[in-house]
């Protein structure tokens, strides 16, 4: 545990990445990020019945809409390259919010588990960087104890660990754990954990976690802040919690728990405007989020900026930043090969 309680030793961190993780957060230190990165899963969203006819414009004008309405209550968002990063630059709906960008290819809620992660070929951390953006960020499925499947993601995480540290910008690493049928001891508690203890080990700068506990299984709230104690006394980088879909409500439960036993704060995404997405009409989807969406990503980020860790609190060894050698010490980018 380190001098603040926090978990394993303290962390140092270049100044490049220190710098972004100051423009995705909000100045006292707390993430609040409007996840919209989603593919397959808003094209599901927009039409359940139809998803393969949603038109790439109609991605786009949907990711642009939500930006455009909850960017102001938010630190910064987390967008895809395909429909919303470029679209959402040029269109100068980011203001001065931080920018993630999805890194994978693969989407959520894809079959059959577990899956490789897979990175486009045309797609890399570096153009990530040279975009300006303040963060790349990484999801894969994920289980310690499937040795096979979690060697080849671990292999793909620390290339992107490597990369990330080349071009001096955050990696925020997601893994979504999956429980095999011949392992019934296993649960989801468990498996949170251990994987964000192994992912942590890895090179991650900050963790996109689920929440620990199941609801469903485990409804009393002390043994949710139980484990999410657990996380953030065993790892030494900042975590935040992704919203996985929930209903709004859980998610604020969730979010009040996770941000009491430690975490930074969050970034969601379908439990904020997962119902707009059902309203097919342009003026009343416009209306529903300038007032529900406002006031739900409003109450998210209170009770964040309430309870939260600030993510400096995991990194407080600043000498490297401000001695008067900083300058010669700080390592050069290499050129990029792409």
């Amino acid at each position: 545990m380190d001098q603040n309680g926090l978990g394993q030793p303290d962390m140092t961190i270049s100044v490049g990445k220190y710098r972004a993780l100051q423009r995705a957060s909000t100045p006292e230190g707390i993430f609040a990020i409007l996840a919209i990165d989603h593919q397959d899963a808003l094209k599901r969203a927009l039409k359940p019945d139809a998803p393969n006819t949603v038109a790439a414009a109609d991605m786009t004008a949907f990711k642009l809409d939500v930006v455009r309405a909850l960017i102001g209550d938010a630190s910064g968002v987390l967008l895809d390259p395909v429909y919303g990063a470029f679209q959402a630059i040029v269109s100068n709906v980011l203001g001065n919010n931080g920018l993630l960008v999805e890194l994978e290819k693969a989407d959520y809620q894809m079959q059959p588990l577990p899956l490789d992660v897979e990175i486009d070929p045309d797609w890399s951390v570096s153009k990530i960087k040279s975009m300006h953006a303040d963060g790349v960020k990484l999801f894969f499925y994920y289980n310690p104890h499937v040795h096979d499947h979690a060697q080849r993601q671990e292999k793909v995480i620390q290339q992107v660990a490597a990369d990330c540290t080349r071009y001096d910008i955050p990696f925020y690493a997601e893994p979504i754990v999956y429980i095999q049928p011949d392992q019934p001891d296993q649960t989801k508690d468990k498996l949170v954990l251990q994987s964000a203890q192994q992912v942590a080990q890895l090179g991650a700068d900050v963790l996109k976690l689920e929440f620990p506990a199941d609801a469903n299984v485990k409804p009393d709230e002390s043994a949710w802040f139980d484990a999410c104690q657990a996380i953030t006394q065993s790892i030494n980088v900042p975590w935040v919690l992704l919203s996985a879909g929930v209903t709004f409500e859980m998610f604020a439960r969730q979010l009040e728990v996770a941000s009491r036993a430690g975490a930074s704060g969050f970034i969601v995404g379908r439990a904020l405007w997962g119902d707009a997405a059902k309203i097919c009409d342009y003026e009343q989807r416009q209306r529903w989020l300038t007032s529900e969406g406002h006031k739900r990503l409003t109450l998210l980020s209170s009770i964040a900026q309430a309870y939260g860790t600030p993510w400096q609190e995991r990194y407080p060894d600043l000498d490297m930043m401000i001695s008067t050698r900083s300058f010669r010490e700080y390592p050069s980018m290499e050129q990029s090969d792409d």
